[in-house]
């Protein structure tokens, strides 16, 4: 049948300009009385043998490989150039057939694999070809609309398209003028109309009372006999496109862009409120005066994302500029199929057969769940301490709460609206534009107000906890340059800029002053973490407790902490001062918190991390001291007790490395594996090696298997303290036993160790006295 096709092409059919390829075939096959699929079959058919992959539908394209091509040129009597430059998609893809000398065609559907169409002009289609027959063109966001036909050219999932007069909406056929001049003279109007199409899709969702011009125009444009809820659906970008348009224009502005960023005053916005311009200036530009209080107490969403990005970078100058215009994947329009296949399904609930929902743009299922189980442990906090104003350490039970709620604000512009409105509903002061360390001393504020009554800046802001009044106090002198917002909250406990402009300083503090707040801080942190070995880092409430504890500990060391502290500090936290590393302490709690989230079972689906430094405490059992087994001990841990661990991914099996050959002869020649880092064995680096093999042990993704070879060389391979020591101790032992003189180094090394040997891990007090060194 192809072949005697071929020999009738006795019809000249010429392509109209972006015309659909798939359009260009189905009027070829009409003007020969087929169908598109006959016609199809036809071209692609060799020794009766068809290659067409792909459904058909209403909305599809096709591609079809060189073999095809020359058919279809032949069919048509137009040569390929003529062809190539009428068609984007002519020669966008080349399908594979069983050879490549046989013709081929691939049919793709959905806005994931085709560009952006709609129907053609029926009127422009038949002053170009004589003939009236349906076509289908690709069509920019500036083509939508015939100007000499006045009609918007809709494009409908799974059919040929709409066309829509536009007699009741002159508005929309002048809005494409305006675009197309806007692309004429701005670099970025394109991406400009990217945002605004998708600030003015999630003003089309949020239904608006106040908004009737669209309700208007929706009615206006709308066919007879159409149902109203699945118009609503269609007319999305037609009814929006006038204020599109010239929302488009304002962002592409480079005058208002700076003007953007000028207003914010230097500070990023908590709300649009805190940039003025933006909702009234929106709302002067769209004639709806009722939009800039709306658009004041906005918090989230694309319009919120470019005014931030904007401040930030400074209206998008230099490098800066594209971080400007990426909308991010969840705040983008919801593509029309997506919309009307929730729509169909709503229709026809309880109807078998209808193909899964496809979900939202921006999600997955680890994503949601993981979100909802987030979620779940900031609504547990939030009830209890009213706010989520933690820290990055801040866990629940097993779960890294403070983790989670960093890495929502880190990505807050690109949250999903459900997502973001769940967090502001816990939390409205959630993702704050200033410091955390901020919020919580404002709350400390907030909480004594409500307990005292008024504040007296006028006198010091006596009656106030220590840290309270001194913080008070820098706001008051600060009050100027503060957040528009900050200054709204310090307005809710009586600080205003008359109250700051007469607040005088605390009196100074005191030693018992400042005593009592050290122990207040840290009986706070106890009552979160169930322990005090904090991190010298730690700074609670903008006072440095990590940093006072470890002085604390060197003072009771030295013999120098009076009984009363010690003993305030003891009644906190029994092993505030342990005799042994304070890294082992810290990682004892961390195992104790991992157990106590594990229903109790301190044994059992524990991280591999944690169950892989269990097991070295197991190990090394009988150089741990009494207070270390009995700590261990609570937790059921023994040395002969199995410690489970979360099953771990299936990994692919490697051949083993040729690091544990280099390892062997090294430690055969040396006694030790205890090299440098640069240290190379037949010119295998083995240091770099073993630096590797250190570091995945104690992240708890070392195999077996060389973690037991490693052990069987050299016991101390990846000693518990700091590895510098370890090697100074190995050149100490070699120097001694080859009866060398010691450097001064190593006679001031040793000395050290003496003098604070009780501080050593019990292993290093081992390794010193086999070289005769003892406390």
């Amino acid at each position: 049948m192809g072949k005697r096709l071929l020999a009738s092409g006795a019809f000249r059919v010429a392509p109209l300009q972006g015309e659909m390829t798939l359009s260009f075939l189905g009027r070829i096959a009409d003007r020969y009385g087929l169908t598109v699929r006959s016609l199809l079959s036809s071209v692609t058919e060799v020794a009766g043998q068809q290659s067409v992959v792909g459904a058909l539908q209403g909305d599809s394209e096709v591609f079809l490989n060189a073999a095809a091509r020359d058919r279809v040129a032949a069919l048509c009597r137009v040569p390929q150039v003529d062809i190539r430059r009428a068609l984007p998609a002519w020669t966008r893809e080349e399908p594979l057939g069983p050879s490549t000398e046989r013709p081929a065609a691939r049919l793709h559907n959905g806005v994931e694999t085709v560009a952006a169409w709609g129907p053609a002009c029926p009127g422009c289609v038949a002053a170009r070809t004589g003939r009236v027959a349906p076509a289908r063109v690709y069509l920019a966001a500036h083509q939508r609309v015939c100007p000499r036909h006045r009609c918007w050219l809709m494009s409908v999932p799974g059919s040929g398209g709409r066309v829509v007069g536009l007699a009741g909406c002159p508005e929309v056929v002048q809005a494409q003028a305006d675009h197309r001049r806007l692309l004429r003279r701005s670099p970025v109007a394109a991406s400009a109309f990217e945002v605004a199409e998708a600030v003015t899709a999630s003003w089309w969702a949020q239904k608006w009372p106040e908004e009737r011009l669209w309700a208007m125009r929706l009615e206006a444009a709308m066919p007879a006999g159409e149902d109203p809820q699945r118009w609503r659906i269609l007319a999305r970008d037609l009814v929006t496109y006038p204020e599109t348009v010239a929302l488009a224009t304002l962002l592409a502005s480079r005058a208002w862009r700076l003007r953007v960023a000028a207003d914010g005053g230097g500070h990023l916005p908590y709300r649009l409120a805190d940039v003025p311009c933006v909702p009234s200036e929106l709302g002067h530009r769209l004639r709806r005066p009722w939009l800039t209080e709306r658009l004041a107490a906005c918090t989230h969403g694309p319009l919120f994302a470019w005014t931030y990005q904007c401040i930030r970078t400074k209206g998008g100058s230099g490098d800066a500029e594209q971080r400007l215009w990426q909308v991010p994947l969840a705040l983008r329009p919801r593509p029309l199929a997506d919309v009307l296949a929730g729509y169909q399904r709503r229709q026809t609930a309880g109807t078998e057969g209808l193909p899964a929902q496809k979900r939202l743009r921006g999600h997955s299922v680890h994503a949601d769940g993981a979100f909802a189980a987030g979620l779940a442990h900031a609504r547990t906090y939030a009830a209890q301490h009213g706010h989520l104003a933690i820290r990055r350490d801040t866990r629940v039970g097993s779960f890294s709460l403070g983790k989670w709620v960093h890495n929502q604000q880190a990505h807050a512009l690109a949250l999903p609206e459900e997502k973001a409105a769940a967090l502001k509903e816990v939390d409205p002061w959630w993702n704050i534009p200033w410091s955390v360390k901020w919020q919580r001393s404002y709350y400390r504020a907030r909480d004594h107000v409500r307990r005292h009554g008024p504040l007296n800046a006028a006198d010091g802001f006596p009656d106030t906890h220590v840290l309270t009044g001194e913080w008070l106090y820098l706001q008051c002198t600060d009050y100027g340059s503060l957040h528009p917002e900050q200054r709204r909250l310090l307005t809710k406990i009586g600080i205003t800029a008359e109250t700051g402009r007469a607040a005088q300083p605390p009196a100074p503090r005191t030693e018992p002053d400042l005593l009592d707040t050290a122990l207040a801080q840290a009986r706070a942190y106890a009552a979160e973490h169930g322990h005090i070995a904090a991190p010298a880092s730690t700074v609670l409430d903008g006072f440095p407790l990590g940093k006072w504890l470890a002085w604390q500990r060197r003072r009771a060391r030295q013999g120098r902490l009076s009984p009363t502290r010690a003993e305030a500090l003891t009644m906190i936290d029994p092993w505030w001062n342990p005799p042994w590393p304070l890294q082992w302490q810290q990682a004892y709690h961390r195992l104790r918190t991992a157990a106590t989230g594990a229903d109790g079972l301190p044994t059992t689906n524990l991280p591999r991390s944690l169950c892989h430094w269990a097991r070295v405490q197991q190990a090394s059992w009988e150089h741990l001291h009494p207070g270390q087994q009995d700590l261990l001990t609570t937790l059921g841990i023994t040395p002969h007790t199995p410690v489970g661990e979360r099953p771990a991914p299936a990994t692919r099996s490697y051949p083993a490395s040729p690091g544990l050959h280099h390892a062997h002869a090294y430690a055969a020649q040396h006694g030790h594996l205890t090299p440098d880092k640069h240290t190379r064995q037949a010119g295998f680096p083995l240091g770099q090696w073993l630096c590797q093999q250190r570091r995945k042990a104690r992240a708890g993704t070392l195999s077996t298997t060389t973690a037991t070879a490693l052990t069987s060389l050299d016991p101390w391979w990846n000693p518990p303290w700091p590895y510098t020591w370890h090697r100074t101790w190995q050149q100490y032992r070699t120097t001694i036993r080859g009866n060398e003189p010691l450097p001064d180094t190593l006679l001031r090394w040793a000395n050290a160790q003496r003098s604070q040997w009780s501080t050593l891990h019990p292993g290093q007090q081992q390794l010193l006295t086999d070289t005769g060194v003892t406390g």
